[in-house]
């Protein structure tokens, strides 16, 4: 074959791929990296950096069957000084021109054009040297800095985020998640630092004078976008050689915690998966915090990077419960993916959920294996599948898995990273999970780890270790069930209906919307698993399916062989659907929760139905009122999991209360917490469990809030009396009582804040000191002449009206009353717009309504166009709430005031006999 002739097949050859790959966004294929010798030179002074030096050569493949006329890889932002090709014994085959460099900014991708083509079946070295920025937005190699406690000296330290797609801001690379490939790295800094990586450090060479070379092991076969380093002045808890914690020195002592997490979780994944952390390929593995960093974790495999706020537990300040079971789940998360996503990858990011998905599950259900008293495997429905459903309920939803031509360009790729990966993702793992039963997925999941190490996997590797693994006495289409949950978005809504004569039920599924008229596919039909019991014989812990409604049926029937008295779907909820109950079958429920340990039903499906009630009366399925009174059931409910539900949508309903209304919610809310207030108190005790609380930090927030029980008082009392400090589980949530209680509590917390050095701290009492009801003087005198950052001003005001709701039109009017001088503050008129937008979502009423008209047709023109034009979709948003709530709460309204007023006439008939006995009595004596 010519050389000429062969070229022009070579193109065409090209060209083909990028048709089927889509545009120019992915590369070619035609050449496949398998190793990289990086150099990167950083830190040359002290001052902040700005610049890096490096060094890679690439060694690659070419595996199409035709020779090719350019090697295309990415490279974004660099400045590329020197490029040249070796073969296979390392001679050099061409010193390439880089003015001959074809740099494609939309793409961030170099052409490299050769004189020569490269060869089928060749190994080949390109290589570069470089330049390229240290950056500040916290992608690819971006700078941060700490200021030391001691010599108050700012140190800076360099850090990486290669995650999405910024490897390519590092280094000239193939940044695509299949072409994976081994890394040699080797790090140039200053003296007085040290370099950390994906693997164990190997030597440190001196460079000159002041300058070291650090010299790390080969990594083991990974994508690009797991590679990570570090260059900073830290200390290390454990051994670097094996596990370690790294900090700054001066955190040392608060990494305890975090060090014995990750010593129980590293082998806890090597038993469940049947493979030692050590067998994937690499000795070591850190944790390391960043002062700076854009996720609370990145899975870099070998080097997790954590925020500060993972890793570091400071007595007294942030080791309470809430933080360590931050702690246990992150680390949780991150560490699992070095199964799923290190050593077995996506191959291309249309399937990112097949990382996050199995992370977000092993968040909360590896951390409860080892950590059973946070009851994560309970929280699960609430933190995660209730969250989720509000976002898959609408026409803005994806699906799990993207057709891959459909995920090109960076903005595409960016969409795959939604709560629909991880948290829609771990309810489906938990669904099949559950269904299949312990050990078969179990052993499902091993194998596919096994059969695909270091390599890469669409979602039908992973259907096929499901479908082997599947119980074989389940009559379902386990690929059609796959399908379902993965390439179509949303979830089905089950309706039950109970016949006469209470011996049969009917199942009908729908799709469950937000909004029917939002352009979402409304006709969608899912395999969906059926779990129930009755009164008749409860059991709520058989989660294997006892029907199944198919794929394109509508209805199921299920029967009994004597009346029931109620009847419960979704056990546990442990399959991804909502369920509506007729009116029958919903008393029947609610008197079952009424009784005695409610029934023995489980708190997942207590929380189950008050979610799913809500949610069903904001979709007129049925009348606020109606929810409202299902849930005088929760006068006996003391557990933490169904007032989470609880409050999560409670919140919904109680900002569009007037000030008017809000006394008969008020004695509402009083009544249902009674139970709950009287167990847990404002008093905290060193008996509580994480779930106690967790469950009394939220419930003073909103008894304390609504002015209910006299919880501002007792706490207040608490504050007063008390020399003990809160924990910092309860410090916000107390200290911002005791200020909206009393002007000497609230200057009491102010003074703290003065005195506060520590920045977390000063901003919990910032926030803490906005609760005061004393909002002129804290407007005027703390926030509008404050030092504090616009951001800070802008929570102060928020909590101002947030936790004393009757005062939001005062405090309205008051900024109002003049609004330059707020603009002047912030020295801007777009903060100051966001500050009225974010107080209006809080009006309830048609004056104040009123009051907003007035005050932008008077200064819209103050703001500029694109602020006025937030202040106006504000007011129109104001009038779509106001009149929602007139719609919708009506009944609910009507309802409270008489259930007040019969409260009232009781007490009133309580009082009058009390006053006639006393009488008789007097007539005796």
């Amino acid at each position: 074959m010519s050389s000429s002739v062969s070229r022009v097949l070579g193109l065409i050859y090209l060209l083909l791929i990028c048709i089927v790959n889509g545009a120019d966004y992915r590369l070619d294929g035609s050449v496949v990296p398998s190793y990289y010798n990086l150099t990167i030179g950083v830190l040359r002074d002290p001052a902040e950096p700005t610049l890096f030096d490096g060094e890679v050569s690439i060694t690659l493949r070419v595996v199409g069957p035709l020779e090719v006329p350019q090697i295309i890889l990415h490279a974004d932002t660099l400045d590329i000084s020197e490029c040249w090709l070796l073969d296979a014994a390392g001679a050099q085959v061409e010193a390439i021109d880089i003015s001959r460099l074809i740099y494609e900014a939309a793409t961030q991708q170099v052409k490299v054009p050769l004189t020569q083509p490269v060869q089928p079946g060749q190994n080949y070295t390109l290589g570069f040297k470089y330049t390229g920025h240290i950056r500040t937005d916290m992608a690819g190699l971006f700078s941060a800095s700490y200021v030391e406690e001691v010599t108050n000296v700012t140190r800076w330290l360099a850090v990486t985020q290669m995650q999405r797609i910024n490897a390519r801001l590092v280094l000239p690379c193939f940044d695509e998640p299949a072409l994976k490939a081994k890394f040699q790295l080797q790090i140039v800094r200053r003296n007085g630092y040290q370099s950390i990586g994906n693997t164990k450090l190997r030597e440190t060479t001196a460079a000159s004078q002041d300058r070291f070379v650090d010299h790390f092991e080969e990594t083991p076969v990974m994508s690009t976008y797991l590679l990570a380093f570090m260059v900073a002045s830290y200390s290390a808890r454990g051994n670097v050689s094996d596990f370690a914690v790294l900090t700054r020195p001066e955190f040392y002592n608060h990494t305890e915690f975090s060090h014995q997490v990750g010593q129980r979780v590293i082998p806890a994944y090597g038993d469940l998966f049947r493979i030692p952390y050590a067998e994937l390929g690499n000795e070591v593995l850190q944790y390391a915090s960043s002062p700076r960093f854009p996720h609370n974790g990145m899975e870099n495999w070998g080097l997790i990077i954590y925020s500060d706020e993972v890793l570091i537990q400071e007595a007294g300040y942030s080791d309470d419960w809430s933080d360590k079971e931050f702690a246990i789940r992150i680390i949780a998360h991150e560490t699992s993916h070095m199964w799923f996503g290190d050593s077995v990858t996506f191959s291309w990011w249309s399937y990112f959920w097949l990382n996050e998905a199995f992370a977000r599950y092993y968040e909360y259900f590896m951390a409860h294996q080892l950590y059973p008293e946070y009851h994560l495997d309970e929280q699960f429905v609430v933190r995660q599948m209730h969250l989720i459903f509000a976002t898959d309920a609408r026409n803005s939803t994806q699906p799990l898995t993207s057709l891959e031509s459909d995920i090109q360009t960076p903005s595409e790729i960016a969409y795959k990273f939604s709560g629909i990966a991880y948290a829609k993702g771990a309810c489906i793992l938990r669904m099949w999970r559950n269904i299949m039963g312990e050990q078969n997925f179990d052993r499902a999941i091993q194998n596919y780890l096994k059969q695909y190490h270091l390599g890469n996997t669409i979602p039908n590797n992973l259907l096929y270790h499901l479908s082997e693994n599947w119980p074989a006495n389940q009559e379902v289409d386990v690929e059609q069930f796959f399908y379902d949950y993965t390439e179509q978005e949303g979830f089905p809504m089950l309706t039950v209906r109970l016949s006469p004569g209470h011996l049969f039920v009917t199942v009908q599924q729908d799709r469950f919307l937000l909004d029917y008229t939002d352009g979402s596919r409304g006709g969608l039909k899912y395999t969906v698993p059926l779990t129930y019991t009755t009164n008749l014989a409860p059991n709520f812990y058989n989660l294997t399916p006892s029907k199944y409604i198919h794929k394109n049926e509508s209805f199921q029937f299920i029967h009994f062989d004597e009346p029931i008295e109620w009847f419960l779907l979704n056990l546990r909820q442990s399959n991804y659907q909502r369920v509506f109950y007729d009116y029958t079958l919903r008393e029947g429920l609610r008197l079952a929760l009424s009784a005695s340990n409610h029934s023995g039903i489980p708190v997942e499906n207590r929380a189950q139905l008050i979610d799913d009630l809500f949610n069903f009366a904001y979709v007129w399925y049925m009348e606020y009122e109606e929810v409202f009174q299902f849930l005088e059931y929760l006068s006996k409910e003391v557990d933490y999991v169904p007032w989470y539900a609880v409050y999560e949508n409670l919140n919904r309903v109680a900002k569009r209360l007037t000030p008017e209304q809000l006394p008969s919610f008020r004695n509402y809310l009083s009544d249902i917490t009674k139970s709950v207030f009287e167990k847990l108190g404002v008093e905290w005790s060193a008996q509580d469990t994480p779930l106690d609380v967790a469950n009394r930090n939220k419930l003073v927030k909103w008894l304390c809030r609504y002015q209910v029980s006299g919880c501002r008082n007792k706490v207040n009392v608490k504050f007063v009396t008390s020399s003990e400090q809160p924990s910092p589980d309860y410090r916000e949530t107390f200290y911002c009582a005791a200020s909206s209680s009393d002007f000497n509590s609230y200057t009491t917390v102010w003074g703290r804040y003065y005195l506060e050095t520590r920045p977390s701290e000063r901003k919990l009492l910032w926030s803490a000191a906005s609760c005061t009801t004393d909002y002129e003087t804290h407007y005027y005198k703390m926030i509008i002449s404050g030092p504090e950052s616009v951001e800070q001003k802008k929570i102060g005001i928020a909590r101002l009206y947030e936790q004393n709701p009757e005062l939001v039109q005062p405090i309205f009017e008051m900024i109002t009353a003049n609004i330059v001088v707020l603009a002047y503050d912030f020295q801007s008129w777009a903060d100051t717009a966001e500050v009225i937008t974010d107080m209006a979502e809080y009006f309830t009423t048609r004056q104040q309504l009123k009051l907003f008209h007035e005050f932008y047709d008077g200064n819209h023109q103050l703001f500029g166009e694109s602020a006025a034009l937030v202040l106006l979709k504000s007011l129109k948003s104001v009038n779509e709430n106001i009149v929602w709530a007139e719609g919708r709460l009506a009944g609910l309204v009507q309802y409270l005031e008489r259930r007040n007023a019969g409260s009232v006439q009781g007490a009133t008939y309580m009082l009058v006999l009390l006053l006639a006995v006393v009488a008789s009595l007097l007539a005796w004596l």
